[in-house]
């Protein structure tokens, strides 16, 4: 029993000793959770969207200044003017000596020679007009080539913005994946190490003093078997988990028992001291 007692008393150690481990454990999951999701949320909020969507073509709508040219009519006008005078001198000077058919053939070659002059001022301005209809097409053609053009820039630069929007979030997702999984599965080995070891120690307490822990809930398939001389229920049962054994043991509940039996725990279930009743701790197979 002193051996017994001896290795109650070490294991008893050991499972303070790394109840406390999963505890500092616990809480440095809890604190590197609490960090990593606030690393999460601001790398979340990281702007991945394509820096040129709302681009527009600079060369849209542009003004074709060649639209408002006007024709010069101040030469057509002139050439008009002096030939209208031309021909009124040479009337003046004529009809004195001219007879009256003298004077009219001399009308009707005046006449002819205004009408050529009219026809002369008339092809100034057509070839104006021609001139101002060109530089009007050429600037037109211009703006229509520079707005185009403007329009291919900014098709590719969104799309290539577009791509480079969607390798950002593939990033950012790829990252904040590896984040979790590696925070999470850090956590999650250190805390499982300490249950381990935690449950370890408590497993190797029962094995020092038969069932020792005889609480109910560490228990499945109770079974009352009978009562000791002492009116102690004596059940039949199996152990939640396989570290404190397996198969069925026989033995007592910790709730059942008299006062001075019980050993309350630190790790909140009741233990035993079956050296205090009258029922024997044993394993049945």
């Amino acid at each position: 029993m002193i051996g017994a007692i001896a290795g109650l008393a070490g294991s008893a150690v050991s499972y303070f000793g790394n109840r406390k481990k999963q505890k500092a454990a616990e809480r440095e999951q809890a604190k590197a959770k609490a960090a990593m999701e606030k690393q999460r949320a601001a790398f979340e909020a990281t702007d991945t969207s394509n820096p040129f969507a709302g681009m527009t073509n600079q060369f849209a709508g542009m003004e074709n200044t060649m639209e408002d040219l006007t024709v010069n009519q101040q030469e057509a006008q002139m050439m008009n003017q002096q030939g209208q005078q031309q021909r009124a001198n040479i009337m003046d000077q004529m009809s004195a000596s001219a007879g009256g058919s003298g004077i009219a053939a001399l009308a009707q070659q005046m006449a002819q020679s205004g009408q050529l002059a009219s026809q002369k001022a008339s092809a100034s301005i057509g070839q104006q007009e021609a001139a101002n209809q060109a530089k009007m097409a050429a600037e037109a053609g211009r703006l229509q080539t520079q707005e185009a053009k403007g329009a291919q820039d900014v098709a590719t630069q969104i799309a290539a913005g577009d791509q480079v929007a969607q390798q950002r979030e593939m990033d950012k997702q790829s990252t904040l994946l590896g984040m979790d999984q590696s925070a999470y599965a850090g956590a999650q080995e250190r805390t499982a190490a300490a249950e381990e070891a935690k449950m370890g120690a408590l497993s190797s307490g029962i094995s020092a003093i038969g069932g020792l822990f005889s609480d109910r809930r560490l228990k499945k398939n109770i079974t009352l078997v009978g009562r000791s001389p002492g009116d102690i229920n004596i059940y039949t049962f199996e152990y939640i988990n396989d570290r404190f054994g397996k198969g069925v043991y026989q033995g007592v509940m910790s709730d059942e028992v008299p006062s001075e039996a019980i050993i309350a725990h630190e790790s909140g279930y009741d233990m035993v001291d079956y050296s205090k009743i009258d029922v024997e701790f044993k394993s049945i197979k």
